[in-house]
């Protein structure tokens, strides 16, 4: 499952033909219709009614789905590698959306992630003129750290974590469960 649907990675994993499904997840329908349309530019034989789009590359069956990190409609422990990529820090209930995530990964399953750290909205901020990166209604994670122990406090264990930073502002987290 892969969340931010506009999909560059959805649709990386879909061709690839290494999965038997992927699933492209977001909460905005505005996303998902760019995914959509993306997807169909890509030429991965995709054709879509109502709210997901099914289609086949290889042996892989692509769906998007508008859905709430907080409330996956998956069964425990049915998935086997979950991707959001630069969506946390967007997310409304950050500890139940990582919990849910830990919730449904297969025991051996894997989380990857990326987000941006506070320095990137401080950059942000330094070219709009904002005053405090707070005015934002952003999730906003000082360091690696921060993102480590909110893996942590999911489920995940310590010892199958790692957090990453890339540049000045970008993280990527790894998590096995």
């Amino acid at each position: 499952m892969s969340s931010k649907s506009l999909g560059l990675f959805t649709r990386k994993f879909a061709a690839s033909g290494r999965y038997d499904r992927v699933i492209g997840a977001d909460y905005s329908d505005a996303m998902l219709t760019e995914a959509r349309r993306r997807i169909v530019e890509s030429s991965l034989g995709v054709n879509g009614q109502g709210d997901t789009v099914k289609g086949t590359s290889g042996s892989t069956t692509l769906d998007l789905v508008r859905l709430d990190v907080g409330n996956i409609p998956m069964a425990t422990g049915s998935v086997d590698v979950l991707h959001a990529g630069a969506a946390m820090h967007c997310w409304p209930d950050l500890d139940g959306g990582l919990e849910e995530i830990h919730r449904v990964l297969k025991v051996g399953g894997r989380y990857f992630a990326t987000t941006f750290l506070s320095n990137y909205f401080r950059q942000l901020q330094s070219v709009t003129g904002e005053t405090t990166v707070e005015s934002r209604p952003f999730q906003y994670f000082e360091d690696s750290d921060v993102l480590k122990d909110l893996v942590i406090k999911a489920g995940f264990d310590a010892d199958k974590v790692s957090v990453e930073v890339l540049g000045q502002a970008c993280a990527v987290i790894r998590c096995e469960k």
